[in-house]
């Protein structure tokens, strides 16, 4: 499948993003900063303590693009957004203990990584669809409305999704859509026990559709044998 075309206003978006994505970024190291670098000098860090936060904030980010890059590329490495995430709950640990007993304090402290963390993630989840889409790996979910009104075949079909790796949603539907047509079709000619009165051959291409075989290849067959 060939790569998404990005149009002009695509890319002022990206560029605005990305643009807040480092203002928040900023701002919440450099909040953060003097509160760990001073409880490093409580706890006995010298003049470690002047490079400690650097090094923490430094290694989010370094894990954060990686991550990013390693998924755009398609040979992701869940351990590198993990870390990262890790080190951020630690950083905001570390900025609360500084305003600790306040809850407000604490919370204010809590505000900006957690709206890096989520601009990150969503960044990740466009990377990854992207990819999908580029490499044709992208498996399209099945509708929300489906799975209230009807969950148990949406179960089925989903489970056929998974196992035969059809990717198209619409492509699914369609399938079940003929399976549903061929077994009226039997149920006209046979009757309600038309499971057990059809001949072999066919219902040989019902059980060919559990596997991800078109009807549309084998139905004909059937049809003629019944």
């Amino acid at each position: 499948m060939a790569a998404m075309q990005l149009t002009r206003m695509h890319r002022i978006l990206a560029g605005v993003v990305v643009t807040g994505a480092v203002v928040i970024a900023g701002i919440g190291f450099a909040g953060s900063y003097s509160a760990v670098r001073d409880l490093a000098l409580d706890k006995g860090f010298g003049t470690f303590s002047n490079v400690f936060p650097i090094g923490i904030d430094a290694g989010i980010v370094v894990l954060l693009a990686l991550d990013l890059l390693l998924t755009w590329i398609r040979i992701p490495f869940p351990l590198l957004r993990q870390t990262a995430w890790l080190l951020t709950a630690a950083t905001i640990a570390f900025n609360g203990a500084a305003a600790w007993p306040d809850p407000v304090g604490v919370g204010m402290h809590a505000v900006i990584p957690i709206l890096f963390v989520v601009s990150v993630e969503a960044a990740r989840h466009a990377v990854g669809r992207i990819a999908d889409i580029t490499a044709d790996r992208h498996m399209e979910s099945v509708r929300i409305t489906r799975w209230l009104l009807a969950p148990v075949p949406t179960f089925r079909l989903w489970r056929r999704m998974k196992l035969w790796e059809l990717r198209s949603y619409d492509e699914v539907i369609r399938l079940e859509q003929d399976r549903l047509v061929y077994q009226a079709r039997l149920r006209a000619r046979y009757g309600r026990a038309w499971r057990r009165k059809a001949p072999v051959e066919s219902l040989m291409p019902l059980r060919l559709a559990r596997y991800g075989v078109p009807l549309s290849d084998t139905a004909p067959a059937g049809l003629a044998a019944a």
